[in-house]
Parts: C-alpha cells; sequence; structure tokens
C-alpha cells in the first residue's frame, strides 16, 4: 500500500506535469536515478520510492523507510560545485519547511541533516556522476513526515504540527522544488530545463 505521503507526492508531481519514476520498492531512490543517468532521456526527473532496502546516508549510514523518499536529478554541464553544497541544500530543505509550518524547531547539523533536538528528522544524500563532458547531479532526500523508523534515536515532524495535510503538503513540495531548481540552475550557470516546469 502506498504510503500517505508518497501519495501525495506523486500527485502533486501529476498535476505539476513534472516527469517522475515511481516503484514501490527500490534499492534506494538515488540508485533509480543513477540507473537513468545518460540515457538521454530527460534532463531533469524526480525519482520517488515507496520502499527501500538500502537507503544510505555519508559513510555507512543507513536511511530506509521513511515516509518520503525521493531523489531529484538534474543533467548537464556543472559549472562548479563545492563542498558546501550539501549544506546549501539542506538548509534550502529547512527553510522550505519553515515557511509552511514555522513552528517546527528544526536544527541543520551539518553537512547534510536536519534534527529536531537530538534526533534525525531528514537526511541528504548529493552524488555527482560523471560522462565525459556532461554531469548528472543527483540530490536525494529520507523525510520523516507523519512517523519515524522506531530502530533509530529519530524524530517526526507531526510531532511538532498538527498541520500537515493534503492542503499545505503541496506548498512544501512548491517551494521545495523551487528552492532546489534555483540552486542547481546556479551550479549550471544557467536557467536549467527543469525551469519550465515552475
Amino acid at each position: 500500500m502506498t504510503k500517505t505521503i508518497v501519495l501525495w507526492t506523486k500527485n502533486w508531481l501529476i498535476k505539476k506535469n513534472i516527469p517522475f519514476y515511481f516503484l514501490n520498492q527500490a534499492g534506494s531512490s538515488n540508485d533509480l536515478a543513477k540507473e537513468q543517468a545518460f540515457q538521454n532521456s530527460t534532463p531533469f526527473a524526480i525519482f520517488l520510492v515507496n520502499h527501500q532496502s538500502h537507503g544510505r546516508g555519508r559513510g555507512n549510514a543507513k536511511w530506509e523507510d521513511s515516509d518520503l523518499m525521493i531523489s531529484f536529478f538534474w543533467e548537464g554541464h556543472l559549472k562548479k560545485i563545492s563542498v558546501s553544497s550539501c549544506r546549501d541544500f539542506v538548509g534550502d530543505l529547512k527553510m522550505a519547511l519553515e515557511t509552511v509550518w514555522p513552528e517546527l524547531p528544526l536544527q541543520i547539523k551539518a553537512p547534510n541533516d536536519l534534527y529536531i533536538g537530538t534526533k534525525k528528522t531528514a537526511g541528504i544524500l548529493l552524488e555527482l556522476l560523471n560522462q565525459g563532458s556532461q554531469t548528472a547531479l543527483i540530490v536525494g532526500l529520507g523525510l520523516n513526515v507523519l512517523s519515524y523508523p522506531k530502530h533509530l534515536p529519530a524524530a517526526c515532524l507531526m510531532e511538532h504540527t498538527n498541520n500537515i495535510n493534503i492542503n499545505t503538503w503541496p506548498f512544501f513540495l512548491e517551494k521545495l522544488f523551487f528552492l532546489w531548481n534555483q540552486r542547481a540552475s546556479f551550479l549550471w550557470g544557467q536557467k536549467h530545463p527543469a525551469g519550465r516546469f515552475q
């Protein structure tokens, strides 16, 4: 059965006519994105997974079965990227969440996590692939929205707001999509094709 957050996200992607791939189960959403890299299918897509068996974070950290497991994929001629880029994407995520739910007590744990207190709420995995002059940028996100994996010291957003619903969720997705696409466009030094979906 498709999780509530995944279903709301799928419906938003369809409504916005954003190219996306969905699998009920996969190793990870980033793995799906990597399989599509350099296939000349699309310079931008989103990869959404209902359950992932091999989600990962930095080092040997695992990130499996959050409410939202999604990867944003851009392909093109990358201008520049730095170590701070992952922190920038995390900052954008925090801003998108706080724009819709300002009551959330979120903190960035550099370089790639969001915490509530001492508990992890979200993690980002940024990956770069190169083939000749072409570069693929993949930004994977695991976000605990309505629940969290019980075997981890984790927290979910719903513990700190009662305003996450089918009406507010699209506002968060809109803001995140805008911020991350803007950041990717900056990294490419030009407006990226994903801009046409805004």
